[in-house]
Order: C-alpha cells, then sequence, then structure tokens
C-alpha cells in the first residue's frame, strides 16, 4: 500500500469511527445513509438536469450531515455547491420566520393572539367584513379568510412597492376567520406588517437582531445585498434542453417568500425550534410558544394533518412531520422536523417545483424509521358502509384568487362514488372510516370534510395545506 493510499485508510478508519459511534447512539448508520444520499442526489440531479443542491441533516443538537453537490451558477464563474457559504432562497420556508417573530412580540407581552390584529396595526387596517375579527393567531395558522389575489412579484427593485402600501387595498375577505386553513401569503405578509408596527423596526431587521445574530445565522438576510451577490447560487430552470438563469424575483409581499440563506445556517434554525426555542444558550421563543409553533392549532378531524403555527403537519415514513416547503422561480426547498426523535432535515436545489427534495426527505425519514423500533404501525380500521353521494363533486384547491375574473385556476378535481361504498378522487380510492373521515385503500392518506350547518359538503382537506372547496 503506497503512501497515499495509507493516508486515505486511516482517514476512512478516524471517519468510521467517529460515525460508528453516532450510529449507535442514533441507530441509523450514517455512513451507508451518506452514500445513498450521495448516490441519489447525483443520479437525479444527472436526470433532471438540476445544477446545485444542498442539505443538512441535525439530530439532538448536533449536524449528523451536511453536504452540497453540483454548481452554484453555470458558465465562467462556475463555483462547487458549499453548505456552508452557498446562499439559496428558501421561497416560503421564509413564513415560517414571521411566524417566530410575531411570536416573540408575543413574548414580550406586545402581542396577544387572540385579539384583533386592528388593534395593533397602525398603517393598515383590515375590513370588516364579516363580523368575527382577524386574530394574528389566524395570520399565522393560515385561517384568516383572505383572498390570494395575484401581482405579488416584480423583476426590477424600483417597482417594489412598500409593504403596507401593497396591502392596504389588497386584503380581501372571502370567509369567515377561523373556520378553515387556507395556505396563505396575504395572511403571512399582514403577519409581517404587524411586527413591522408593534416593533417599530422593517421586519429584516427585527429579525437579524431576535433571530439571526442570536443563532450565528451570519449567511442570512432578506433582499438582494452585497453579501448575496457574492455567495449566492443563482436560480435556474430547465427549459429546451438548456438550464437557463432566472431573474430575481422581488415580492412585495416579503415576509412570505424573500429570506436567503444557507443549509448550514438553517440547521441552526431547526435545532432551535427542536430545542423548545433555545440554541446557543440564546432564548429565542419561550418553551410554550415553542411548543406551539410544533403543535396542531385548527384542525378539522384529529386525523387529519392540520396546520400548526407557520409550519404544517404531514405523516411521512411512520413520522407526523412538522414542516414547510418553498417554491420561488429557480428554486424549491424543503424543511422538516420530528420533534420525538428531534430530528431535523433541509433540502433545497434549483428547479421551482420539483421533487429532488421529498426523495431526500423520504430516504432520510426511511432511515430513522426503520432504526426505531418504536415506531407506531398504523391501527386497522373498519369501513363504514353509508350512503356518499353528497360528497360526489368537483374539487378545487382554495388557494387561488377568488375575486379574479381572469387569469390561472388549479384544476377542479372530480370525486367519483364507485358502487361498493367506497370513492375515488386523484387518483386513489377512499373507504369511510368515521363520519367526515376517509382513508385511502393503499393506506398512504387521511382525508377529512367540513359540513355547513344543512349538512352539505363544502371543504376538502387531504392534510396540511391542502385544502380543496366544493365548486359546482
Amino acid at each position: 500500500m503506497n503512501l497515499k493510499s495509507s493516508l486515505q485508510f486511516f482517514s476512512i478508519v478516524l471517519a468510521c469511527i467517529g460515525i460508528s459511534c453516532q450510529a449507535q447512539e442514533h441507530q441509523v448508520d450514517i455512513v451507508k445513509l451518506e452514500t445513498q444520499l450521495d448516490s441519489l442526489m447525483n443520479t437525479r440531479m444527472q436526470e433532471e438536469h438540476i445544477p446545485g443542491a444542498a442539505f443538512i441533516i441535525v439530530k439532538d443538537g448536533k449536524t449528523l450531515l451536511k453536504k452540497g453537490y453540483g454548481y452554484t451558477s453555470l458558465g465562467e464563474e462556475i463555483r462547487r455547491v458549499d453548505p456552508d457559504s452557498t446562499i439559496f432562497r428558501i421561497g416560503s420556508v421564509t413564513k415560517t420566520f414571521t411566524a417566530t417573530a410575531l411570536l416573540q412580540l408575543v413574548d414580550q407581552q406586545k402581542v396577544d393572539l387572540h385579539t384583533d390584529v386592528n388593534q395593533y396595526l397602525t398603517t393598515i387596517k383590515v375590513p370588516e367584513t364579516y363580523k368575527n375579527p382577524v386574530t394574528p393567531a389566524h395570520l399565522i395558522n393560515h385561517s384568516a379568510g383572505f383572498d390570494e389575489l395575484r401581482g405579488r412579484v416584480v423583476y426590477q427593485e424600483s417597482q417594489s412597492i412598500p409593504l403596507g402600501d401593497f396591502l392596504s387595498n389588497r386584503l380581501v375577505r372571502i370567509r369567515e376567520p377561523g373556520i378553515i386553513s387556507s395556505y396563505s401569503s396575504y395572511g403571512i405578509a399582514l403577519a409581517g406588517l404587524l411586527v413591522e408596527n408593534v416593533s417599530g423596526q422593517r421586519l429584516d431587521a427585527f429579525m437579524k437582531e431576535t433571530i439571526w445574530e442570536p443563532l450565528g445565522m451570519n449567511m442570512t438576510s432578506m433582499f438582494l445585498n452585497d453579501q448575496v451577490e457574492t455567495y449566492a447560487s443563482w436560480g435556474y430552470e430547465y427549459r429546451n434542453g438548456i438550464n437557463v438563469p432566472q431573474p430575481w424575483e422581488y415580492y412585495h409581499t416579503y415576509p412570505a417568500s424573500e429570506i436567503n440563506s444557507t443549509v448550514t445556517d438553517m440547521g441552526k434554525y431547526l435545532n432551535m425550534h427542536l430545542s423548545s426555542g433555545v440554541w446557543n444558550n440564546k432564548r429565542i421563543l419561550s418553551d410554550e410558544l415553542a411548543q406551539q409553533m410544533k403543535q396542531p392549532q385548527l384542525r378539522i378531524h384529529p386525523e387529519v394533518e392540520a396546520f400548526a403555527y407557520g409550519f404544517y403537519e404531514e405523516d411521512a415514513q411512520g413520522f407526523r412531520t412538522i414542516s414547510h416547503g418553498g417554491d420561488m422561480l429557480g428554486y424549491a426547498s424543503y424543511m422538516a422536523m420530528v420533534p420525538e426523535e428531534q430530528l431535523g432535515i433541509f433540502i433545497i436545489h434549483h428547479h421551482e417545483g420539483t421533487r429532488l427534495r421529498y426523495a431526500v426527505m423520504d430516504l432520510v425519514l426511511s432511515a430513522f424509521a426503520k432504526a426505531n423500533t418504536e415506531t407506531p404501525q398504523p391501527t386497522p380500521t373498519t369501513p363504514i358502509t353509508s350512503d356518499l353521494s353528497r360528497f360526489a363533486g368537483h374539487y378545487m384547491w382554495t388557494t387561488h384568487c377568488h375575486t379574479c375574473e381572469t387569469g390561472w385556476k388549479p384544476d377542479r378535481e372530480e370525486l367519483i362514488v364507485n358502487n361498493d361504498t367506497t370513492f375515488t378522487i386523484m387518483n386513489r380510492t377512499y373507504t369511510q372510516v368515521a363520519p367526515l373521515l376517509f382513508k385511502s385503500t393503499d393506506g398512504a392518506r387521511t382525508m377529512g370534510f367540513v359540513e355547513n350547518k344543512e349538512g352539505e359538503i363544502i371543504y376538502m382537506c387531504t392534510g396540511g395545506n391542502n385544502m380543496f372547496e366544493k365548486v359546482k
């Protein structure tokens, strides 16, 4: 064995000694997991022509694994992705930071979660369209009932509209608050404005002072700045056989979409939330509110995934995760926590809307699920035989502009009642297991329904942010 081979072997032995201790502690073979992740990342990135990606896995307050793959940009200034220094745009994962910031004001007793938001807003007021007022809790569990008007993004900074000015005539209320959680950029945007009005600081300045600096998130910011210009991984979309650089998106509703960060910084953020609001001896949130951010706040049924504050539940590999995804032009991200395992994952890559992130999440969670002998098994259910005709019809995702005369609308999904007391929708067949509750025959989905006072079905939820309204 030559000197080079000897050194490589010695390094591998040392690494394996350290990793084997971690594997024993966490009941997961980290070396094997890393190999599997390398294979998955390299294969899928090549197949899908994704230029760059990075992820981090944290557990029990430590970083188990963080890696970068591919390139930050293509062309003459090509650089490899570095998990410590490469800045990506995290998209709607920003919403969780805004919810955290608002809850910090609750900790400071400057805001009450269940008081009319108009008592705190100084620059605009929410219209009194309905009897019940919108509260801060409604804003961060996505139940305020605002319409999702279009036109939130521009491509030149000079065209950006100040947050209060933009929201002043765009808070269109289309349902009573607190009825259902319907994924809403306008609710979170108003939560950000509330933070600004109460604190007297712009949202990014408040977050820097109360979240990023205490956690040592030194590579995290909002908006385009010198640091981002230097370290950014620029967005790409694959069009007509080539990766096309994408323009920078400027959001009028920046509390919903605008944060830039590295996966290393996001690991610190994950650890804070997994550690009941404390990280690096700095308390960011009280224990009570940190727990509430990971607990369901509005359910249509106890067995259907729900919204917490800022995050939403998702069932995956036998775990109930507390999650949030992000999509914006050129980028796709996903963040998930398994509180009972003290496990957190953040993954980000190029190409908006693509699914590599979910494949990574499933692989990581499956590794821990197989190692966890205490993972609960599904409880067998007895189907209920009843008339399902009132569930039949078409359903549409609630997160779209209802008051716009033209423009994009989500697909209409048809629910077809079968002859065997089941129904089929979105390529899955469901059996009723309780009033207004159904499970898919493949065991992968649980969905619930909401009825009005007359017993008519008005909403269907397949979990988390997947709320649908029945349409004619």
